[in-house]
């Protein structure tokens, strides 16, 4: 497994805009062969998820071309599932359109908030996203009688993949609600419908564990996936590391979490947390892109992998 020498924070939002604070799950896309987009999501002033964007050089990611002074869509309509936030997940080209799947935010009274999965459709010669659907894709049902949350998506020979949160339960340390979920898949044929496994993909390494945002990337016939993991009981617990496993197939996953070859800083933007881990691949350098403390208050930054690549 690569080493990923960190290069630094790249940006965070100033508070002067309309974006208060945050840079949370950044999702990496080619806009052109020099151009990165990085997607992610921002809070506005009433603490509310929204899709934002920088643009970076592709060899130089610290260097910022463009940034979002406003948010890429607005919420939901009163009472649909994502009228409270937009956190997006990851983004799939099908010709000249993109997907690009998200976790809808309401929030709820006896628990935060439910979440669920959604599918925007982006153009990128008008640079617009709009919703496909009112509606979820995947959301609570039988299967999934807590959450679903977190898609990262991906075309495999004409079937779509998704590994995805799905909640196992809440719990309430001191009183105050706290979810608790990990890793399950589920596939397609068209994007749009999707057909669950039954059981989770990622087992927990403890009680109380919560792992989140996987990101999968295809090497040499096998799968790997880092993500990120904390527990749930205090505020030092709830500080998000990177995890890291491994699978023959994108079903069976083995969890190699000291292989994750990052860890928090001494000081700093991301010495407190590590969180939302994105690999994307530029000529010979691979990228993790990532957020800071505060699950993106700190903003979003970069690593590189040193020797082997991570593809």
């Amino acid at each position: 497994m690569p080493a990923w020498i960190k290069r630094g924070k790249i940006f965070a939002p100033s508070g002067e805009g309309f974006f208060k604070s945050h840079a949370a799950r950044p999702v990496p896309f080619p806009l052109t062969d020099g151009v990165i987009r990085l997607f992610f999501s921002s809070r506005d002033h009433d603490d509310r998820m929204l899709p934002a964007y920088i643009d970076v050089d592709a060899r130089d990611p610290a260097r910022i071309l463009a940034a979002a002074e406003k948010p890429m869509i607005g919420l939901g309509a009163p009472g649909t599932f994502d009228d409270s936030g937009i956190t997006l997940g990851s983004a799939v080209r099908l010709g000249a359109e993109v997907y690009l799947y998200y976790t809808g935010w309401k929030r709820r009274r006896v628990v935060s908030f439910e979440l669920s999965i959604g599918v925007l459709r982006w153009d990128g010669r008008s640079d617009r996203l709009e919703r496909m659907f009112e509606g979820p894709i995947l959301a609570q049902d039988r299967d999934h009688p807590f959450l679903v949350a977190g898609p990262f998506v991906t075309l495999d020979g004409g079937l779509f993949r998704m590994w995805y949160c799905a909640g196992t339960g809440w719990a309430f340390p001191d009183g105050n609600p706290e979810p608790l979920y990990t890793v399950a898949y589920a596939t397609s044929r068209d994007g749009l419908t999707w057909t669950p496994r039954a059981q989770r993909v990622i087992d927990y390494a403890y009680d109380g564990e919560v792992v989140s945002a996987p990101w999968v990337v295809a090497a040499g016939g096998a799968f790997r996936m880092w993500y990120c993991k904390r527990g749930h009981v205090d505020r030092a617990a709830k500080n998000y590391t990177v995890g890291y496993a491994e699978s023959p197939d994108g079903m069976s996953w083995t969890r190699l979490d000291d292989r994750a070859g990052i860890v928090r800083s001494d000081t700093g933007w991301d010495s407190e947390m590590i969180c939302y881990p994105a690999i994307h691949r530029h000529g010979s350098a691979t990228y993790m892109f990532y957020s800071g403390n505060g699950v993106g208050r700190g903003g979003v930054g970069y690593a590189v992998a040193a020797g082997a690549d991570a593809g």
